[in-house]
C-alpha cells in the first residue's frame, strides 16, 4: 500500500499521469499529421491545436484542478467515440490508427492514476494544502 503524500507535495502519480497525456498527445499529433494533406498550414494548425489542447489539460492537472481531470476523461471518451464511430467506414491510414489505438492505452494509464489514491487525493486537497 502507497502511503499519501505529505500535504503540498504532489504525488509522483500526478507526475507520471502527466507525462502519459504528453506522451498521448505526441502519438495523437503524429496520427493526426499522418492524416493531413500535404499542405504545411494543415501541418501547422493540427501542431498548433494538439500543442493547444495538451498544454490546456496539464497545467489543470499539475495544479489539481478537479475540473481538468473531468474535462481530460470528457475529451477522450469523445475521441475514442469518433475513432469508434468510423471504424470500418472510413479509410484510414494504418499507421493513424495504431498511434491513435496507443494513445488511448496511454490515456487509460494516465486515468488510472489520476483516479486511484494517493492520486486521486491530489484533487480533493484544497489550493492552500497544495501550495
Amino acid at each position: 500500500m502507497t502511503t499519501a503524500p505529505a500535504p503540498g507535495t504532489r504525488p509522483h502519480e500526478i507526475v507520471q499521469a502527466v507525462a502519459l497525456l504528453w506522451i498521448s498527445g505526441t502519438l495523437g499529433l503524429f496520427a493526426s499529421l499522418a492524416e493531413t494533406d500535404d499542405s504545411w498550414a494543415a501541418r501547422v494548425v493540427v501542431v498548433l491545436v494538439m500543442l493547444a489542447i495538451t498544454v490546456a489539460l496539464s497545467v489543470p492537472l499539475w495544479r489539481g484542478r478537479n475540473w481538468g481531470r473531468v474535462l481530460y476523461v470528457v475529451l477522450v471518451a469523445l475521441s475514442f467515440a469518433e475513432l469508434v464511430s468510423s471504424w470500418g467506414i472510413a479509410e484510414r491510414p494504418w499507421l493513424a490508427v495504431a498511434l491513435e489505438a496507443v494513445s488511448f492505452v496511454a490515456d487509460a494509464g494516465s486515468f488510472f492514476l489520476l483516479f486511484t489514491q494517493p492520486g486521486s487525493s491530489w484533487f480533493s486537497s484544497t489550493r492552500e494544502e497544495r501550495a
